[in-house]
């Protein structure tokens, strides 16, 4: 079985978590066979796979960034990111557990790092790759996360938090998971908006979203064209020059909004919720491996 997670033009800390969970959880469990294909964390759920080949669900959403796939005998389903996902998929709604990435519970002990951070900030990585955030947070005196840094840093970074802030989803659902509260700033990209009320339906959380605006002239040209692929790609591809010539400046607005969203009380879904969906997705990553190794021992 080969175990698929999506990577765009750089690393980020939602899809890197895969290759850091898995080998944990399941290790020696995946190879290079494309026949069957393991689908963990991320909105990953795309239209386009071979139909042929079997796909195996443990946790993934459908984020909208394709048609919904169409749902056939060669789709087996362990436990999906939310209601919205089993809703569009057609499956029982006893499916949506909730986001994969809980599992983190279970491999990574946030107690044992020393608090070093009253408020910590998280932007998506597309932020964090065309804004200056790290600028920002430094004038609004607060720790920056990237999310491309290492999968243990941020872990660290966040475990190290008294507070998250964060406009990645994984930097919320991490924290969650975590217990170390967290507030969810609203994507400046729409099209990332919808896969944060699925996660949270699995958990009955209501997410109240912050705006915060954008940080630089880029993501404000970006979001004046976003509907224009063409200018959207020619201002993202020049983002370094543009910052340059602009000196990296970074509106003062937005730095403020940061500082006011800083001082809310964070989120955090109860403690029910949480350790429900953790149990509930240790009896499936049971059921996974005996799925599995009856297979195997079948075929030998």
């Amino acid at each position: 079985m080969k175990m698929f997670a999506y990577r765009g033009k750089h690393e980020n800390f939602g899809d890197e978590l895969n290759h850091w969970l898995w080998e944990r959880l399941l290790p020696d469990f995946f190879d290079d066979d494309e026949g069957q294909l393991f689908l963990g964390i991320g909105s990953i759920l795309y239209d386009n796979f071979d139909p042929n080949m079997q796909k195996i669900v443990f946790g993934s959403g459908y984020g909208g960034y394709t048609n919904p796939p169409k749902v056939d005998g060669n789709w087996t389903f362990y436990f999906v990111r939310g209601k919205k996902t089993a809703e569009v998929l057609g499956i029982d709604p006893s499916y949506a557990i909730g986001d994969s990435g809980i599992l983190t519970r279970s491999c990574w002990d946030a107690k044992s790092i020393e608090k070093r951070y009253p408020v910590s900030f998280m932007p998506h990585y597309e932020s964090a790759m065309y804004g200056s955030w790290d600028k920002v947070c430094d004038l609004a005196g607060i720790h920056y996360i990237d999310p491309r840094w290492s999968v243990e840093k941020v872990l660290t970074e966040i475990s190290a938090s008294h507070k998250v802030v964060s406009e990645a989803m994984h930097g919320c659902i991490i924290s969650d998971a975590l217990r170390v509260p967290w507030r969810a700033i609203r994507p400046i990209a729409p099209g990332n908006r919808a896969k944060w009320y699925d996660w949270a339906s699995a958990l009955d959380l209501e997410i109240d979203f912050d705006p915060i605006g954008p940080s630089n002239l880029v993501e404000v040209g970006a979001s004046l064209v976003r509907k224009n692929t063409t200018l959207l790609k020619n201002i993202t591809f020049r983002h370094r020059r543009i910052r340059q010539l602009t000196g990296n400046y970074v509106f003062g607005s937005t730095v403020k909004t940061l500082q006011r969203v800083a001082e809310k009380p964070g989120q955090l879904s109860t403690d029910e919720s949480i350790v429900r969906a953790h149990d509930r997705m240790l009896v499936e990553l049971n059921r996974l491996k005996q799925d599995f190794s009856k297979k195997t021992a079948s075929a030998l």
